[in-house]
This record gives structure tokens, C-alpha cells and sequence, in this order.
């Protein structure tokens, strides 16, 4: 096992032992998908080193007060980011017209 995959084995399972909001727990025993994990071990990884401060799947509100999950929020400190992986499976393939308006509408809330 490379030294990413154990860390991040590691990471999600902290993550997983930690959460009490069911929603979030059921994303995370899913799995992250394909792109996210590729950014991890490919860019994140590589640049950083650790995973402190990253959550995977995390949960906002958006201006219709609904939810949303970002793919990675980093929140060193007081501090707040997202990142967002426009993966194929999730953001493109199959897309009907009213998938594909939320998911401008996701866009545009997330950058809000």
C-alpha cells in the first residue's frame, strides 16, 4: 500500500468514525468519486502532503435554504475554501434539462 493510499484510507475513516449528520455519513460510506480521489492523490497530495484541515463531502446551506455538498472544504484556522471536481459521472453523463439547471444553480451558489 503507497504511503497516499494509507493516509488516505486513514483520513476517510476518521471522517466517517466522526460524523453524526446521516446525510453526509451515507456520501462518505458511498465513496468519494473517480476525479476527487485522482485530485487527491495526483495534485492535493503531491503539493501538501497530509490532510489536515480537508473535508471531503461537506455540507452548506444555499440561498433556497437547502443543502449542498462541497466535494472538499478546507477550513485551516478561521480560514474557509472549496473545491469542487466537476467529475463526468456526477456533473455530466445523462444530464436532463432540470438536472442540468440545478447544477448551474449549484455553481452559482457554491462561488457565491
Amino acid at each position: 500500500m503507497s504511503q497516499f493510499e494509507h493516509k488516505y484510507k486513514e483520513w476517510l475513516h476518521a471522517n466517517m468514525d466522526s460524523e453524526k449528520n446521516q446525510r453526509r455519513l451515507q456520501l462518505l460510506n458511498k465513496g468519494l468519486g473517480h476525479g476527487t480521489v485522482e485530485f487527491l492523490r495526483s495534485v492535493w497530495f503531491p503539493a501538501v502532503g497530509h490532510f489536515d484541515h480537508l473535508l471531503p463531502e461537506w455540507e452548506v446551506r444555499d440561498f433556497n435554504n437547502g443543502y449542498r455538498y462541497l466535494d472538499l472544504a478546507y477550513m485551516p484556522g478561521g480560514a474557509k475554501g472549496g473545491i469542487e471536481i466537476q467529475g463526468y459521472g456526477s456533473h455530466a453523463r445523462d444530464l436532463d434539462v432540470r438536472r442540468f439547471k440545478d447544477l448551474c444553480r449549484r455553481h452559482l451558489f457554491i462561488i457565491s
